[in-house]
């Protein structure tokens, strides 16, 4: 049918469009979900955003916050294999140093998870484990 248009209805998440730059300077809350017990860590851990995480925060910086409480990360970067996972997007242990935060937690086809924690903040849970592990959760 050459010269209709026809319109479709806009995604829940493309209505949220939002500029590069803004996602990238954005102040975040994140939780860090470890597939293999279940402990979580929220950072930054007050709602205090002077911590410095923001879009642009690489994930081996993210992950270097945590990294002290969760001595099991030390055997995983021996054996490799371990993934950030939020929502459809798996970023592996190797791309850490490279990939920003905002590659990580933003996707305009799935909505991202994300948690009201107590005093207020929107944090988005981001899971981290054995890639294979992750994804089948």
């Amino acid at each position: 049918m050459a010269g209709y248009l026809i319109e479709h209805p806009p995604k829940p998440s493309m209505t949220r469009w939002r500029c590069i730059n803004s996602l990238k300077n954005d102040p975040l809350t994140i939780i860090i979900n470890c597939s293999w017990d279940n402990k979580r860590f929220v950072i930054p851990a007050a709602s205090d955003h002077n911590d410095g995480l923001h879009g642009y925060t690489t994930l081996y910086e993210l992950i270097k916050k945590v990294k002290a409480q969760i001595p099991t990360l030390y055997m995983w970067e021996e054996v490799g294999g371990v993934a950030l996972t939020c929502g459809a997007n798996h970023i592996f242990s190797s791309e850490w140093e490279e990939t920003m935060l905002c590659r990580l937690i933003h996707n305009t086809e799935v909505e991202m998870p994300t948690e009201v924690l107590e005093d207020g903040r929107e944090a988005v849970v981001v899971t981290i484990g054995y890639a294979d592990g992750v994804k089948k959760e």
